[in-house]
């Protein structure tokens, strides 16, 4: 009966989910026919760039990747010195994390590119990989000790109590534990940080929104290129997304 029952939720769910999907693409159809009637689509002319969206879409993931895994170490590393007992480590963790959490983005991407990379001499790309990985590093700092901070502290004793030394107890107990409860946040920031990384057109980096951008001037066609852009962004976003889920389902704590 259990699992007769699970199959009958599994199948509603499933139902209810194609039924939303179907509800939403007849809106957008709708919508489409609407706007169609007051503004004369040239999808044929814009598709003709296709190999600049495939370029910014390319960069705008190299740049997203790149700053995924910088930013988680950057988060990993401050979280641990929010934690510290050294009042030092502490209070620099704090200022990084109440310097970029209250500095918009787009002013950290101006400041990196046009302030520090005229010194050391930086490139649009590593300029948006910096900014981002430094202003999203902030979000990750805080997810990472939340998580730490929500391992039972039982566990923790249980180890010492062992003979663990502070180092494995971090390494066998509380950063496995850590990571799994801030798993879900963490899905979220690397979503959010693949938006923002559109944020690099502001310094003329040929991302997607760049792009998408000359495609526009060149056809004058926006509209049709901001949407092929927005359908791209959710495409990207929705990936990580699922593959969040599954993870959160794998790495589950039983």
């Amino acid at each position: 009966m259990c699992r007769r029952s699970e199959g009958g939720m599994k199948g509603f769910r499933i139902a209810r989910r194609l039924l939303t999907a179907a509800g939403i693409f007849a809106l957008a159809a709708v919508g489409y026919v609407l706007i169609g009637k007051v503004y004369p689509f040239n999808w044929g002319l814009v598709l003709r760039y296709y190999r600049l969206f495939l370029m910014g879409l390319f960069v705008t993931m190299k740049i997203s990747l790149i700053s995924i895994v910088i930013s988680f170490f950057l988060g990993l590393l401050f979280a641990l010195m929010r934690k510290s007992k050294i009042e030092f480590f502490e209070d620099i963790g704090g200022l990084y994390v109440w310097f970029f959490r209250n500095t918009p983005l787009l002013v950290v991407i101006l400041l990196t590119y046009y302030g520090v990379g005229t010194i050391v001499n930086l490139d649009r790309f590593w300029a948006s990989v910096i900014a981002l990985s430094l202003f999203e590093g902030a979000y990750i700092t805080e997810i990472i000790r939340s998580g730490i901070e929500a391992v039972p502290k039982g566990e923790i004793e249980a180890a010492k109590s062992l003979g663990f030394t502070n180092f494995q107890v971090f390494a066998s107990v509380v950063f496995p534990q850590s990571i799994r409860i801030a798993l879900p946040p963490l899905i979220g920031q690397f979503v959010s940080l693949i938006k923002d990384s559109s944020l690099a057109s502001i310094i003329a980096l040929g991302e997607l929104t760049m792009m998408a951008r000359q495609v526009g001037t060149r056809t004058l066609a926006s509209f049709e290129s901001y949407l092929i852009v927005a359908f791209l962004y959710i495409a990207i976003t929705t990936i990580i997304s699922t593959l969040g889920r599954y993870l959160e389902r794998r790495l589950a704590i039983p």
